[in-house]
């Protein structure tokens, strides 16, 4: 992917988003594949660690994944003994996904690769820069309506993305 912005898109919020995004993907793929763990499962583990266990159906909307990707992925974890899903004791018909010791330090190594790939794709700005860009950017996703829960849907009639 070449690195040069088209003057006529270099306004636009979209292209510039979309390419930081792209590569970022990317970068922390690389990065992740080491452990043999794909960016969606890391977000899983990083996610688990931090709230604890909770149902795939929660954990869907934690991320704003559909269910049927969240099967694919929580399967894929499950598998490699990362995370197990375990009764909950309160709705004994409902599993809640908990962290293997596996699982746990697979997602602090991740923690640091994603980091990693973060610095590299981040280079060009310094520390204050990329705190302000995260900060930014976290306020104007923490704006959204919690509505777009599923970004896989297609757009609504009228609407555009």
């Amino acid at each position: 992917m070449t690195t040069e912005v088209p003057r006529a898109l270099s306004g636009r919020l979209s292209f510039l988003l979309g390419r930081l995004y792209m590569r970022a993907l990317d970068l922390e793929a690389r990065e992740l594949d080491t452990l043999g763990v794909s960016v969606k499962q890391h977000a899983v583990l990083a996610l688990l660690a931090e709230e604890g266990p909770m149902t795939q159906q929660h954990l869907g909307r934690r991320l704003g994944i559909d269910r049927t990707t969240v099967v694919t992925v929580v399967d894929g974890l499950e598998q490699a003994n990362l995370v197990e899903r375990r009764r909950s004791p309160a709705d004994r018909r409902a599993y809640l996904l908990t962290l293997t010791p596996d699982g746990v330090r697979a997602g602090e190594q991740g923690h640091g690769l994603v980091s990693g790939a973060e610095d590299e794709l981040l280079g060009a700005l310094d520390e204050d820069e990329r705190r302000t860009l995260t900060d930014l950017l976290g306020r104007a996703v923490r704006s959204q309506s919690s509505g777009d829960a599923d970004a896989d849907a297609p757009p609504r009639p009228g609407s555009e993305r």
